[in-house]
């Protein structure tokens, strides 16, 4: 897909024998769970399943992890991700196994990536979706050269974006599915986003790019303002890690993503 910004937009590896990584049958869509919930009408719901983060500190303990992805699997959780990233969001290769190994649903890998190799590294893992940041790859060559390795194991390269130049870029890249982050990843997760951003952005983006509004999103309302303003799913982690009960928060939110 190849177009220009529009102004009114909205809703709208396993190995082979020889050793070489082969491409998966697509059993799991992360585009195709999104465009789902678009045409019922609602946004989906995907769950960053992230043990630390920069501001509020450990979010998930690692022996609560298989039983917080049991409890969102089993409220109907849409699609789930991860970030592999230690130092500062305590992800790593082997949570990110683990969650591949319970989780039937789309399951995106969010990291800091540098390499074309780590799409190799992703497929090995078991990932549906890889989302890529412009804003920490920075060479949109290198992005291409990212998606089309993540397209021939296949995998579905997600775009990520902060900036409406970086919407604008995203388009070049013919991006299907764009992941909208209400902060800006540089300052990981310090600065002051909200569904604000999402609602000054996604109206921007063509109808045909779906579009994931992400971080800084607190509560049921939050989830409503970026499904009125054409969000075709919202990414939320740390409201729910940190909530006395997750199942009944999902529940709220999945209330609140019905677009009315």
């Amino acid at each position: 897909m190849t177009g220009t910004l529009t102004g009114d937009g909205g809703p709208g590896r396993p190995a082979s024998a020889t050793g070489v990584a082969v491409a998966r049958p697509r059993t799991r869509s992360f585009a195709g769970t999104l465009a789902g919930a678009r045409a019922e009408g609602r946004a989906a719901l995907i769950v960053d399943v992230k043990l630390r983060s920069p501001r509020d500190g450990e979010l998930i303990p690692d022996h609560r992890v298989e039983g917080l992805v049991r409890d969102l699997l089993d409220a109907g959780v849409d699609a789930l991700s991860t970030v592999t990233e230690p130092q500062y969001f305590g992800g790593s290769m082997d949570t990110a196994r683990r969650i591949r190994a319970l989780s039937g649903v789309p399951l995106m890998q969010k990291e800091f990536f540098t390499s074309v190799a780590q799409m190799d590294e992703s497929h090995a893992l078991g990932f549906d979706a890889v989302h890529l940041t412009l804003r920490t790859i920075g060479d949109l060559g290198l992005v291409r050269e990212m998606q089309a390795r993540a397209a021939e194991l296949g995998m579905e390269p997600v775009i990520g974006i902060h900036t409406r130049e970086e919407a604008e870029q995203a388009v070049e890249l013919g991006a299907r599915v764009v992941g909208l982050n209400n902060r800006d990843i540089r300052s990981l997760e310090l600065d002051e986003g909200g569904v604000h951003h999402s609602e000054s952005v996604v109206g921007l983006l063509p109808p045909e790019v779906l579009v994931i509004s992400e971080s800084g999103l607190h509560t049921a309302e939050d989830v409503a303002r970026a499904a009125r303003a054409g969000a075709d799913a919202v990414l939320i982690g740390t409201a729910v890690a940190v909530h006395a009960d997750p199942v009944a928060f999902l529940r709220s939110l999945e209330a609140a993503a019905w677009r009315s």
